[in-house]
């Protein structure tokens, strides 16, 4: 395929993809549901990327060779170590520093038990699923491998592919998961949460698309996205940490913590420059 044509098609992919959350956050005034978590514009909001990913491989000559459902673990099984172990222990470092810091309570999860959090985690990996399937076949699947067809560098890639997916996410903060869970998370407000949370993903997409191009496979990237889904969300909104407000915006277990993003910067950074 020539590099009009792949041009072509990330720019038919990035415009719908950004329009994505905004048709489904009007779907949802037209047609309202009792929570927007399980709502029609939801759905919107995650299946048009998907779809159109589809559309463009299967009839806008794209093809399917570099989607990357292979698994290819042979020599390739530091990475899937890494993929499955990098937040879990990323957090733990995080909070115990924030714990150190008198920043972190862990009172909600001597209270609810060891066993209370593990089950929380596991059913936030198994929400977060069929979520991330559609989201990596998107971002790790199309956007990584066709911004490598189109001759753009390694960084630049996952920079880009991090801007859009970001933009993507603002409707779906703003409308679809809503102020009060925000609020409820972060101590940030929604502004600040929406902000930092935009400055986050940068890191990450630099981990997860170099995980994506080591490989030559979706999975490793797939499987980190949801450990950190399954973790970071369910221990703050299920009360098994408390993190102080002050002090939030450095220690917080997600993408928007400030010792997070500097953990997957030199992660991200570290990764390119071993390939070189």
């Amino acid at each position: 395929m020539n590099k009009s044509t792949v041009l072509r098609n990330l720019i038919i992919f990035s415009i719908v993809t950004l329009a994505a959350g905004w048709i489904g956050a009007w779907v949802n005034t037209v047609v309202p549901s009792p929570s927007p978590q399980e709502s029609l514009g939801i759905l919107i909001f995650l299946l048009l990327p998907f779809l159109t990913v589809f559309l463009l491989r299967g009839f806008g000559k794209d093809g399917w060779k570099d989607f990357g459902l292979r698994l290819n673990l042979k020599g390739n099984w530091g990475w899937y170590a890494l993929a499955l172990l990098v937040y879990p222990a990323s957090i733990l470092l995080t909070l115990g520093l924030g714990a150190v810091f008198g920043a972190v309570s862990f009172e909600g999860l001597r209270a609810q038990g060891f066993g209370a959090l593990l089950a929380a985690i596991g059913v936030g990996f198994a929400g977060s699923l069929l979520k991330n399937i559609g989201e990596e076949f998107a971002w790790r699947g199309y956007l990584t491998p066709r911004f490598k067809a189109l001759g753009l560098g390694d960084f630049p890639n996952h920079m880009l592919t991090g801007l859009i997916w970001g933009l993507w996410h603002i409707p779906y903060w703003l409308f679809l998961l809503g102020p009060d869970i925000i609020n409820e998370y972060s101590s940030l407000g929604v502004a600040g949460f929406i902000l930092m949370a935009l400055v986050g993903i940068f890191p990450t997409a630099l981990f997860l698309g170099e995980l994506r191009l080591k490989t030559d496979s979706l999975w490793p990237a797939f499987l980190a996205h949801n450990v950190l889904n399954a973790i970071n969300a369910p221990i703050v909104l299920g009360g098994f940490v408390t993190l102080e407000p002050e002090t939030g915006l450095i220690f917080s277990p997600g993408n928007e913590g400030l010792i997070m993003m500097v953990i997957f910067w030199a992660l991200g950074l570290w990764m390119l420059w071993k390939k070189k």
